[in-house]
């Protein structure tokens, strides 16, 4: 991912999440650079809400595009302003556009149980899981019978030998399945918990999971 060397990461810096149709990214990621982003990274994944509201912010069951970028505080304000100002953004795009602190991804507390005094005044939580591939769709069973409306599916790889050391206890294969949650913050802990019960995850390094507070939420175009 491209930092502004502006970011200061420390403190200031926000992680910009946008969650649209595939193809879209690319000029998602023009407008972004118009408005002071320093550049970004776009995923390929694939949505698997199916509620009304899920459909609505574009987050259903298709092919996705998630285009992440880091930026300063003003620079990440000027881009949600551009982003709910665009005419084409409202014409073309279904999906949605949140905002989460650096600081508090970076002290995000991964999931062994609840904990009441992570929470903080948020809208929203981000519920990030990184599991085996193969068992995305296991633990968003479990998600949902939590109440969570829906969620973003990635695959990824890790970046060590089978024999090298392990990252909270997970073992760091080849293979990897990312779910993105995006919850109300009155559900999140119940969801999380749920997936910490999931059969699926209950042997040593089959994943991790953990929360951040989003700082805006906005939902995006028709």
């Amino acid at each position: 991912m491209a930092i502004n060397e502006s970011v200061n990461l420390d403190m200031t810096g926000k992680l910009l999440v946008c969650i649209a149709d595939r193809g879209h990214g690319d000029k998602l990621m023009s407008l972004g650079k118009e408005n002071g982003a320093g550049g970004g990274t776009i995923l390929l994944g694939r949505g698997t809400g199916s509620s009304g509201l899920l459909q609505m912010l574009g987050i259903s069951d298709t092919r996705k595009e998630i285009v992440m970028t880091l930026a300063s505080q003003e620079t990440a304000q000027n881009i949600i302003t551009a982003f709910t100002h665009s005419e084409w953004v409202r014409k073309k795009i279904r999906g949605v556009l949140f905002q989460v602190d650096v600081n508090a991804l970076l002290k995000a507390s991964v999931l062994t149980k609840p904990q009441k005094d992570t929470v903080m005044n948020a809208s929203h939580e981000l519920i990030t899981v990184i599991a085996n591939a193969g068992y995305a769709e296991d633990v968003m069973d479990y998600a949902r019978k939590a109440g969570a409306a829906g969620g973003t599916i990635l695959h990824g790889r890790g970046t060590a030998k089978e024999e090298d050391s392990t990252f909270f206890g997970l073992t760091i294969v080849p293979e990897k399945d990312i779910i993105l949650i995006l919850a109300p913050s009155e559900k999140s802990r119940q969801i999380l918990e749920a997936i910490r019960t999931a059969e699926c995850l209950q042997k040593p390094g089959m994943g991790i999971a953990f929360c951040t507070p989003v700082e805006k939420f906005v939902p995006l175009g028709k």
